[in-house]
């Protein structure tokens, strides 16, 4: 069904009463006078497309609506239920607390508590016009009788009308207060007691969020590369981050939350946050490329790799991307694949998502005939100059291979690199003005590691956290964090294995995926 068929069945089940309810909701969101003269939800549901609030790709503020007004049946069409909404509710929606608190309390206010707070209230005639509660509201806002700090007034009527109503007062205030606290005193998304073992270099793994590296250029560690390598141009810069970004996160607090949050007079302070989260209101999502490799020429297969395959395409399409997976890719295949979605017309699309799995070596991927593609090479495709309708579009790429030499390892715990001579140590040079991000499952220079049937550390941990954070709101780098947390906490042969996987990104904006309106519940150990 298309979206405006959507719409236009949902509202052919509201009434008068659930139209005025939704427009109160919506006050803050639209301008007083428009919403004055609507009549219907039509009108409602194009005024909020118009302002990118509503649209095909995000209509969880549709949900949200229907299940504060109580009418939960009509969200299966939107293939959600109560429970899911209300969850996420529980973390913030769209819709602020303090106008979710108001429409609450009016639906516990009879006509005659009405009509008794309207005595109480001291009202002139014409003032006691006002039609229903939600009017009676509206006009104690607008003369700033009522404010999000101040309900003394609202709260004095009900005491002696309708004592219960001021628990629901009481929630919010607490919600409030809880608030002001987690922005004031912000937690580390690690805590002190927390102690967490990492292979290799541990005191490069505490650097900045930030560091240019200068790879190093003794010739002894320049050695000609294998006959099946590929050549690309190979920067001397490498900027690496190492998923410690929760920093800034934690300074900035959950964008998405605290817009959901803000007091109704301070639009522009919303329009200012707003501004630093990547759009996300296209038709479209976009598209989601999976290469997965199983079988190789000259190397060991990669059991586990359909396991991850398979999870990646539910959570990706569960996120509204549009998946297509290409397995037993050769070096030309893979180059073919990302020279196919560069060259698409990506307008009508959020952003792009790429994940490759592979074996591979410092700073390559690899075909299933034992040839390596640089990933600068597979990056490179991508940046606005030869990808346009990506322009300022994030553009994600999760690479699952080992970035160098490896111990041997007993099963079912497998490294994921190929047995083969030493190679060219290549860097991966991120563009700066590309809006990249690229997950690697490892650090350079050190391998990672698959399970044989329950698939690799690093894709499990991520695509079990994008299902967990982000119907919590939380942006893509707060995910990758924990995916670094959780990865760095496994162990493989006793204790002797470890992998610390490494974020580096050129995103000037927070990307926060919109909630999906139905839970996703396949993803397995």
């Amino acid at each position: 069904m298309e979206f405006i068929d959507l719409l236009y069945e949902l509202d052919s089940n509201l009434d008068t009463t659930d139209v005025e309810a939704m427009k109160y909701l919506c006050t803050g969101l639209l301008p007083a006078k428009k919403l004055a003269i609507m009549t219907s939800g039509q009108e409602l549901f194009e005024a909020l497309m118009n302002i990118d609030l509503l649209n095909e790709g995000d209509p969880f503020l549709l949900a949200e609506l229907l299940y504060l007004i109580g009418h939960h049946s009509l969200l299966k069409k939107l293939n959600t239920t109560k429970e899911h909404v209300k969850d996420i509710l529980q973390r913030g929606g769209k819709i602020t607390a303090y106008r979710r608190m108001l429409f609450e309390i009016s639906e516990n206010i009879t006509k005659q508590d009405h009509k008794e707070i309207i005595f109480l209230l001291k009202l002139t005639k014409k003032q006691k016009e006002c039609k229903s509660f939600l009017d009676l509201l509206s006009y104690l806002e607008k003369m700033e009788t009522i404010t999000t700090d101040d309900l003394t007034a609202l709260e004095n009527a009900l005491s002696k009308v309708s004592p219960d109503s001021l628990k629901i007062i009481g929630r919010y205030k607490k919600e409030k207060a809880q608030q002001v606290e987690d922005q004031t005193h912000n937690t580390n998304i690690m805590s002190p007691t927390e102690s967490l073992e990492y292979e290799g270099e541990p005191e490069d793994l505490q650097k900045p969020p930030i560091s240019i590296q200068v790879m190093s250029q003794d010739p002894k560690e320049e050695e000609e590369p294998h006959n099946g390598t590929r050549k690309g141009s190979v920067g001397e810069l490498v900027q690496v981050i190492h998923g410690e970004a929760q920093k800034d996160d934690d300074h900035a607090g959950n964008i998405e939350n605290q817009v959901g949050m803000l007091s109704l007079n301070d639009e522009q302070t919303r329009k200012n946050l707003e501004t630093h989260i990547y759009a996300m209101n296209h038709k479209h999502r976009g598209y989601c490329l999976i290469v997965s490799n199983l079988l190789f020429v000259r190397s060991q297969p990669r059991p586990g790799t359909e396991k991850d395959a398979e999870d990646l395409k539910g959570v990706f399409t569960w996120l509204g991307f549009e998946v297509e997976t290409f397995k037993e890719q050769t070096a030309d295949d893979i180059l073919k694949c990302l020279e196919e979605f560069s060259k698409k017309d990506h307008s009508d699309r959020d952003c792009f998502t790429c994940c490759i799995l592979t074996h591979g070596e410092s700073g390559t991927v690899m075909g299933t005939d034992n040839v390596s593609v640089p990933i600068n090479d597979v990056i490179a495709r991508f940046i606005p100059t030869n990808c346009p309708t990506l322009a300022g579009k994030p553009k994600l790429f999760f690479i699952q291979a080992c970035q160098g030499k490896q111990p041997q390892t007993a099963c079912p715990i497998q490294p994921d690199a190929a047995i083969l001579v030493k190679k060219k140590k290549y860097a991966i040079s991120i563009p700066a003005d590309a809006d990249l991000l690229i997950g690697m499952s490892t650090v350079d220079g050190h391998f990672s590691y698959r399970h044989v049937k329950e698939g690799t550390w690093y894709i499990q941990a991520l695509c079990e956290n994008l299902v967990e954070m982000v119907p919590s709101g939380e942006d893509i780098l707060s995910i990758l964090t924990k995916v670094n947390r959780d990865v760095s906490r496994k162990e493989g042969q006793a204790g002797s294995l470890k992998q610390m996987p490494q974020p580096a990104y050129t995103l000037l904006k927070k990307l926060i995926f919109p909630v999906p309106c139905r839970p996703y519940n396949s993803i397995q150990d």
